[in-house]
C-alpha cells in the first residue's frame, strides 16, 4: 500500500492498525495438528496410534511385486522379488475385530515410491474412528507426493480413497479454513502448471475438499472458504508484485480463476487485460487443439497454433469448471485503451489497486471513483518519491512518518473517515478538499527540493507518466511493468542505468528537463503546458531517442533473454559446468600426464554418459601410471639388461 494508504499507519489510528493486524495474525492460524504422524525414513517399521486406533507401516520382501496395490496397477512387467510397503490397521476399541492390511506399493531407492508418511486427522465428523492419510514421495522434477485416506466406512470395514498425485515434497494440508472446527484438505489445481507460464511462474489455484463417508468433495466455492481464499489470493498477489510481476501471465491465469471462485469473475477479467502480457509465446498458452476430442496428430497448424492469452484462458477456464460458458462469451478477449494504460482520455488511478479497493477504507473508494482526486493524490506522490531519493535510505522513516502525521491532520480536517471504522462516507465536500490538502502537501515538500529533482517533481503527471512508460518500452523497466507514476528503487535504478547508458552528463536517477528531451522530446512541449490528452498517448519518434549502444537491453518491447524458463547465462554456466563435469575423467589423466591418456579419452567419450562408464573413465585415469613413472621404470630396466 503506497502513500494514499499511509493513514492506516498513522499514530491517530494506532489503535485501528493493532487490531486489523491482530485480526490477520489470528485468520492466518488454520493449520490443524495431526492426531499423531511418523515417517517411515529409513526404517522397515513405523507405528501411530490414537482414539482406539493404531496405523502400522511396514516394508516387508515380497515376490508378489506386479500384484494390483493401492498405488500399482497389476505391472506384467515388475520384477521376481521386491520390497513391499504395508499398512496395517488394528482396532484396539474392538479386539475382535481383525486387523486390516493394504499393500500400498513396492517401495525403497530402486521402487516408484519412497518416503511413506502417515499422520491420523479427524476430517469425518460423521465417523468416530479418525482416518490415516498415508502420502509416498514417487520422485522426478518438481514431482510428486501421492496421497490416499483410509477411513472406516459405515458397514464396518476400512477403505482407501485416493487423494491424487501432487507436485511438491509433502503431504497435503489439513486446515479449518472457516474457522468453523470442520477439516478441509488443501490441494492444488495443477493443470495450471506449465500452462501458461514456466513451473516457476505459474501459480495454480487453491482447492479445499471435505471428506465424508469415503469420499470427496470439493467445496472451494462455498461462500464460508471465501475469507480464506481472499487472503491466500492477496499474499500471491504481494508475491507477484515483490518479484518484479515477472511472467503475468502465469499469475493472471490464478488471479482470474480464484476470483471466479469468489464470484468475481469479471472485475477480475479486466484486471488481467491491464496487466496481460500481450506477446505470444510459442512455449506456453493452449492452442484450439487441446479443446478438441480424439487424436491431437490430426490437428492442422492453425489448430495447434497458440490462442491469444485472454481467449486461451477463456476456454481453459470454462473447460476446467471455473466459469460457463455463457460467462466466457460475456467477456471481451482483447483490452480496451482504457484497461490497457492507466491514464487515458484523462482518467486516473491511484496508486493502489482498486481491484477491489481495500476494504473499510472510504478514502480509499473515494480515490478509486474520483479521478480527478487520484490525479492530485499521484502529484504529491511525484514529490514525496522525489523527496525521498534526495534524502536516501538513512532518512526514509522520518520522512515517512512526517508525511503520515501530515496527511492524517489533512484527512482529519477534511472530515474523511478513519480506516476501519463502520461509517466510511465521504462529506459533501469531502474529495474537494482532499485535492486542496494534497495539492497544500505537494507545495511544502517540493520546497525541499532542488535541481533536477525539482525539475523532475513540477512537471506535468501525464509527462512523468510516460517519461516511466518510455522506460518500460526501451526494456530498463521489466516488460508488463505498469506505469504509475510512482519512482520507486526500481523506477530509480531504470533511470540510473538509461542515464549512463546514453551517456548523458549526470547520473543521479533524477529526470532533469534535459534528460525529459532526450527520453521523450514530446516532453519539452509538455513540461509547459498541460496537455488535453495525456502523454503517454503520445508516441514519440523513436528516431530523435537517444540508441544506447548495449541494444538487447534498451530495444522496445525487449524480455531478457531466456532459454527453458532460465536466463541464458545461467543455462550457459550449467553447460560449462557439465561439460567440464563430464570430461573430468580425461582432465585428471592429462594433469597426471597418463600414458594411456587416448583409452581414458575414449572411454570417457562414448561411454561418459552412463555412471558406470563414467567411472571406469575416472578410475583409468587415476590408476594409470604416469608417464614420469613410465619412464624411471624403463631407465629402471635399461640399467638391469646393461648390469
Amino acid at each position: 500500500m503506497k502513500i494514499a494508504m499511509r493513514v492506516i499507519l498513522g499514530l491517530n489510528f494506532s489503535l485501528v492498525a493493532f487490531l486489523g493486524l491482530h485480526e490477520r495474525a489470528n485468520a492466518a492460524d488454520y493449520d490443524i495438528p495431526a492426531l499423531a504422524s511418523a515417517s517411515l525414513d529409513d526404517r522397515t517399521h513405523a507405528q501411530i496410534m490414537s482414539d482406539g486406533i493404531t496405523a502400522t507401516l511396514k516394508v516387508t520382501p515380497s515376490r508378489q511385486c506386479g500384484a494390483r496395490m493401492v498405488w500399482q496397477n497389476v505391472d506384467p512387467q515388475a520384477p521376481a522379488s521386491c520390497q513391499v510397503a504395508y499398512l496395517t490397521i488394528k482396532d484396539l476399541a474392538h479386539p475382535s475385530s481383525p486387523e486390516v492390511s493394504f499393500a500400498l506399493s513396492p517401495y525403497g531407492p530402486e521402487g516408484p515410491v519412497n518416503h511413506l508418511t502417515m499422520s491420523m486427522y479427524h476430517l469425518d465428523t460423521s465417523s468416530s474412528a479418525p482416518q490415516i492419510m498415508v502420502s509416498a514421495y514417487t520422485g522426478g522434477a518438481h514431482c510428486c507426493e501421492i496421497t490416499s485416506i483410509f477411513g472406516l466406512a459405515a458397514d464396518g470395514a476400512w477403505k482407501e480413497t485416493p487423494l491424487g498425485s501432487y507436485d511438491g515434497g509433502s503431504p497435503p494440508e489439513v486446515i479449518d479454513a472457516a474457522h468453523n472446527g470442520s477439516a478441509e484438505i488443501v490441494t492444488f489445481d495443477q493443470s495450471f502448471l506449465y500452462t501458461f507460464s514456466s513451473h516457476a511462474g505459474s501459480y495454480p489455484p487453491v482447492i479445499l475438499e471435505k471428506y465424508q463417508g469415503g469420499t470427496l468433495k470439493n467445496v472451494t466455492k462455498d461462500a464460508v472458504y471465501k475469507f480464506y481464499l481472499q487472503q491466500q489470493l492477496e499474499e500471491s498477489q504481494n508475491n507477484w508484485i515483490q518479484y518484479g510481476k515477472s511472467e503475468p501471465n502465469g499469475f493472471l491465469a490464478y488471479y482470474v480463476a480464484t476470483k471466479a471462485n469468489l464470484g468475481q469473475f469479471s472485475e477480475a477479467w479486466h484486471y488481467m487485460l491491464a496487466n496481460m502480457d500481450m506477446q505470444k509465446d510459442s512455449m506456453f498458452g493452449v492452442s484450439l487443439c487441446d479443446f478438441k476430442p480424439g487424436n491431437h496428430k490430426e490437428c492442422t497448424r492453425d489448430e495447434q497454433s497458440p490462442l491469444p492469452f485472454p481467449m486461451g484462458l477463456a476456454l481453459f477456464l470454462e473447460k476446467n469448471g471455473y466459469i460457463t460458458d455463457d460467462q466466457a462469451k460475456s467477456v471481451p478477449l482483447v483490452p480496451s485503451i482504457q484497461s490497457v494504460s492507466e491514464n487515458t482520455a484523462g482518467h486516473y488511478n491511484p496508486d493502489f489497486s482498486c481491484m477491489p479497493p481495500p476494504e473499510h477504507n472510504g478514502v480509499a473508494v473515494m480515490l478509486c471513483e474520483n479521478s480527478l482526486a487520484a490525479k492530485h493524490e499521484l502529484e504529491f506522490d511525484q514529490v514525496y518519491y522525489a523527496l525521498r531519493q534526495v534524502v536516501g535510505k538513512d532518512g526514509w522513516k522520518l520522512l515517512k512518518q512526517e508525511v503520515i502525521l501530515d496527511e492524517n491532520a489533512a484527512n482529519e480536517s477534511c472530515g474523511l473517515p478513519i480506516p476501519g471504522v463502520t461509517d466510511q462516507s465521504i462529506p459533501t465536500n469531502g474529495a474537494a478538499c482532499y485535492i486542496s490538502a494534497m495539492d497544500s502537501l505537494a507545495e511544502k515538500y517540493r520546497r525541499r527540493l532542488s535541481g533536477a529533482a525539482l525539475e523532475e517533481a513540477s512537471r506535468p503527471i501525464d509527462t512523468h507518466i510516460a517519461l516511466q512508460k518510455k522506460l518500460i518500452d526501451l526494456g530498463y523497466l521489466p516488460a508488463g511493468s505498469m506505469a504509475d507514476g510512482v519512482y520507486g528503487e526500481s523506477t530509480r535504478i531504470a533511470i540510473g542505468t538509461w542515464q549512463r547508458v546514453a551517456g548523458r552528463p549526470e547520473v543521479n536517477s533524477f529526470i532533469s528537463n534535459a534528460d525529459a528531451d532526450a527520453l521523450l522530446p514530446a516532453a519539452s512541449a509538455a513540461s509547459t503546458s498541460t496537455p488535453s490528452v495525456p502523454a503517454s498517448n503520445v508516441a514519440p519518434s523513436i528516431s530523435t531517442v537517444p540508441a544506447p549502444s548495449p541494444a538487447p537491453s534498451v530495444q522496445s518491447h525487449a524480455k531478457p533473454s531466456q532459454l527453458f524458463g532460465l536466463a541464458i547465462w545461467i543455462v550457459v554456466l550449467v553447460i560449462i559446468f557439465g561439460f567440464t563435469l563430464y570430461f573430468l575423467p580425461f582432465a585428471i589423466a592429462c594433469i597426471r600426464d597418463t600414458t594411456k591418456k587416448g583409452a581414458v579419452f575414449a572411454v570417457n567419450f562414448f561411454f561418459g554418459w552412463t555412471l558406470i562408464g563414467w567411472v571406469a573413465a575416472l578410475v583409468m585415469a587415476i590408476s594409470f601410471e604416469t608417464q614420469s613413472d613410465y619412464e624411471l621404470k624403463q631407465k629402471a630396466l635399461s640399467k638391469i639388461v646393461n648390469s
